[in-house]
């Protein structure tokens, strides 16, 4: 996971030691002396999250932190001197992500930050894919502050060992503005864990607490969930463990209901805002851009979602990823076997495809038997890889099309582009499928199944030098 993080103390030893921390864990590290440069910086762009002292030549962090404002604002953690309650509560209140307490316990912050930043990308994704169906007509017209839940927002307190105290429960129930349930793991994980929208799982029982942080998440009524997980001092260890099993937000230490209350509100926010835009993508985008075939996006979905990605690459300085796949022989399916066979091969193509890249990226059928993949953030080698990835996947397994017939061997060829959002040619997103297409096409010629690529940075197919712009992969052919 990349990430560009803006380190702001006036302290200038203090902003050198993190940068040298934080570069050497391959953050890109920006860094200023005031809030009034952090803001120019800010401004311009690219910048994911902000580290900023409690104490400035020209405000305080809660001061800063109130000032952020917007979808695309980065998020803030605090870096205080002392472990103290009000200034901790006065931070998370003028909106700070989180406050970590100098000397900083280094695998802590690494893991805070990896949460931090997988979270914002998530929420960053799905608000691109907004502003496509906008752009198209089908968008959401997102409110900003607050998510709407299509029913009063659930929260869930679960402990990992004992019963949830009575009076943490009165507490919390009096300001949350919530429904609030203190369910046993059990009944969890026996399919009422889609009826919440929040858990906060408290952890007296680390490996207990890390058991069931595991077992919601590879559940399906349990993935889109929010969790806050709640450990002790002595327990940072595993509490990093729950940051990287996919916890959402820490509270380490002592936990006041107010802090508690603050920490969960912000994720019934985030869960509102993404409830609603996965609704709408499924609703209000489905009949118009999806294929009915394999239901994968199509070409009307892809091209203004590309635009995106470009234009977001652009602005972060930051590389994208063009792949072009096309089933092999794909005429003999029809011919020899029928059309509804050659239908049942596409959609399972497409099934796979889409199984086998992340959740960012997106799998959109192009037209006839071509499939476009959009990488977002994706280098060189690690498009290389993801085609290789697709292309065996797709030969792994022959394709099934029906009872009574044998099953149909398929392979694909992929043509691969890529290069520095920000030092693209003038052609842009187009000049990048132009790319992709001419390397598909060199892949076909020297024998199908196998993937070719495009140098960096391409240009357009009809500017490039004859038998100039391919650089192979692999060398398998077709049987």
């Amino acid at each position: 996971m990349t990430g560009r993080i803006l380190i702001v103390d006036g302290i200038a030893t203090q902003r050198i030691i993190l940068r040298v921390k934080l570069a050497t864990a391959c953050y890109d590290v920006a860094q200023a002396a005031t809030v009034a440069e952090a803001r120019a910086q800010i401004a311009r762009g690219g910048i994911d999250l902000v580290i900023v002292a409690e104490h400035l030549p020209d405000t305080d962090a809660a001061t800063f932190c109130a000032g952020l404002r917007g979808p695309f604002a980065p998020g803030v953690i605090v870096l205080m001197d002392q472990a103290d309650p009000a200034s901790r509560l006065a931070a998370l209140r003028a909106g700070a992500e989180d406050t970590l307490v100098r000397p900083l316990d280094e695998q802590v912050l690494y893991a805070r930050l990896r949460a931090i930043l997988r979270a914002r990308e998530a929420e960053h994704e799905l608000r691109l894919r907004d502003e496509t169906g906008r752009t198209l007509g089908a968008g959401l017209g997102l409110a900003e502050e607050a998510g709407h839940f299509a029913h009063r927002p659930r929260v869930a307190v679960v402990h990992a060992r004992d019963a949830v105290s009575p009076a943490l429960l009165s507490a919390l129930r009096g300001s949350l503005g919530a429904d609030l349930h203190a369910p046993r793991r059990d009944e969890v994980l026996r399919g009422r864990a889609g009826r919440f929208d929040v858990f906060v799982l408290i952890a007296a029982d680390a490996g207990g607490a890390l058991d069931f942080l595991g077992d919601l998440r590879v559940r399906h009524d349990g993935r889109t969930a929010a969790v806050l997980f709640v450990a002790e001092e002595a327990q940072r260890r595993p509490a990093i463990t729950a940051l990287d099993m996919g916890a959402d937000d820490l509270v380490l230490g002592t936990a006041w209901p107010e802090e508690l209350v603050l920490r969960i509100q912000k994720l019934m926010r985030r869960k509102g805002i993404a409830d609603r835009l996965r609704a709408t993508m499924k609703a209000g985008l489905r009949a118009a851009l999806t294929d009915p075939l394999t239901g994968l996006h199509n070409r009307r979905y892809a091209l203004p979602h590309l635009d995106r990605v470009d234009e977001a690459a652009r602005a972060a300085n930051k590389g994208y990823a063009v792949l072009l796949a096309d089933i092999d022989d794909f005429k003999q399916v029809n011919d020899c076997h029928g059309h509804q066979a050659g239908d049942a091969v596409l959609a399972e193509v497409a099934r796979r495809l889409a199984e086998n890249v992340r959740a960012a990226d997106l799998v959109s059928r192009f037209g006839g038997e071509e499939f476009l993949v959009t990488l977002p953030d994706t280098g060189p080698e690690a498009a290389a890889g993801v085609a290789e990835r697709l292309r065996r996947a797709i030969r792994a397994t022959p394709v099934s099309i029906g009872p009574g017939s044998a099953p149909i061997a398929v392979t694909i060829s992929v043509g691969v582009a890529t290069g520095p959002g920000a030092q693209a040619g003038p052609d842009g997103p187009r000049g990048r499928i132009d790319a992709a297409d001419g390397a598909l096409y060199a892949a076909k010629r020297a024998g199908r199944d196998r993937v070719e690529r495009a140098p960096v940075p391409c240009r357009a197919q009809s500017e490039r030098p004859e038998g100039a712009s391919i650089m192979p992969i692999r060398s398998s052919r077709s049987a």
